[in-house]
């Protein structure tokens, strides 16, 4: 099931990310930097909100990241955010977690931007 309601996830979220970023002021960087969790609520409220499948978790609670962050995860296995609207399966690749410690342009000489 995890399978079939990623494809639509990842169709929701080009619909719903371009959608939430048209109508504020801040970028990925900035949601990640502060607005996770509101971001996150904000997401899954358009999804229909928290079920079995798709929920709001803290990145410190499922690893031990210190980080103060507010992913989506879908069926306890593949998580996003603000600047990961694809998904990852594991934490570690959530793009605030790899530039934790990096300043905004550092992260982007770092990605090649």
């Amino acid at each position: 099931m995890a399978a079939s309601f990623t494809s639509s996830w990842s169709w929701i979220a080009h619909i719903l990310y371009p959608l939430f970023f048209k109508h504020t002021d801040h970028d990925p960087w900035d949601i990640n930097c502060g607005l996770c969790e509101e971001f996150a609520i904000w997401v899954i409220d358009k999804l229909g909100g928290e079920n079995t499948v798709l929920s709001m978790v803290w990145v410190e609670d499922l690893e031990d990241i210190d980080v103060g962050h507010a992913v989506i995860c879908l069926d306890g296995v593949i998580y996003f955010d603000a600047e990961c609207p694809e998904g990852v399966s594991d934490l570690h690749d959530i793009p605030l977690v790899k530039n934790m410690g990096l300043s905004r342009a550092q992260a982007i000489a770092e990605r090649g931007h």
